[in-house]
């Protein structure tokens, strides 16, 4: 029989007009909803969805998203940007088409469940779940900073967890891309740098990799910019989310003269 965890009984979605935002699994600080609120020139709303439903007789699927909605926001290519993470893409992103777009998420999600079921039941109750949630990390100078977090279980060993950070530039639509910071990024030895600033030593000695690569999971401030690292990226599953930040004094060198301008680096 079929459960739905919500307030409504004739609504599958949970709006909230709440700009606040809370962190999980210690990545997201405690002040982000002040960071993201200061001078904010849109307003931020959110969608929010949970549901289950019994699959078989020992399995239970279980699902939870958060979006995020910018009113005020109406680039078509920006907002593309933004839910493409989400794995979302429409015409319009009105809250109506976003709340059916979570809904059919919902829907797929548990007919693939029913059909898995078919060819594999766990011997004792199980529930497999599958979440998202969207947050606003920060907002300053025109540069908006999502995160996006995933986490569930499908019956392994154990469950999984992944978090992404994208930086759109509000005043130019686009995403933040690392050639829009550095000059050349070819010409930056990331391996040295990266090691160098890797300062936990527990996840250190769970590395699998000789060297540690740069990748497009960043975000940063006027003092660092830091790079994210999920679970079997660089480490072992037991090391969790690595967080490598690094100091623009060392790489001030090979930053473009507007990045270091808007963003007020020393």
């Amino acid at each position: 029989m079929k459960t739905i965890f919500l307030a409504l009984a004739t609504a599958f979605v949970l709006f909230s007009c709440s700009p606040k935002t809370t962190g999980n699994k210690g990545i997201i600080p405690e002040n982000a909803n002040e960071l993201a609120s200061e001078n904010l020139p849109f307003a931020v709303d959110s969608l929010q969805l949970q549901d289950s439903i019994a699959v078989a007789k020992t399995l239970k699927l279980r699902t939870s998203s958060t979006i995020l909605l910018f009113p005020t926001l109406h680039n078509k290519t920006l907002l593309d940007s933004i839910y493409s993470p989400s794995g979302i893409k429409l015409e319009t992103y009105s809250k109506e088409k976003l709340q059916k777009e979570l809904v059919n998420q919902k829907e797929a999600y548990f007919s693939q469940g029913q059909e898995d079921a078919k060819e594999y039941t766990p011997d004792f109750e199980q529930t497999w779940e599958e979440n998202s949630y969207m947050k606003v990390f920060s907002n300053q100078n025109d540069i908006l900073t999502i995160s996006y977090e995933n986490d569930g279980f499908s019956g392994g060993a154990h469950g999984y967890y992944n978090i992404l950070f994208k930086n759109f530039d509000l005043k130019n639509n686009k995403t933040i891309q690392l050639s829009d910071i550095f000059m050349d990024i070819n010409k930056i030895d990331w391996n040295k740098i990266l090691m160098k600033n890797f300062k936990n030593p527990d996840q250190k000695e769970m590395l699998l990799v000789d060297k540690i690569p740069v990748n497009n999971n960043f975000y940063f401030d006027s003092q660092n910019i830091t790079f994210v690292y999920n679970q079997y990226e660089i480490t072992a599953y037991a090391a969790g989310v690595v967080e490598i930040s690094i100091p623009f004094s060392e790489l001030k060198p090979y930053l473009k003269p507007e990045f270091i301008s808007r963003n007020n680096i020393k």
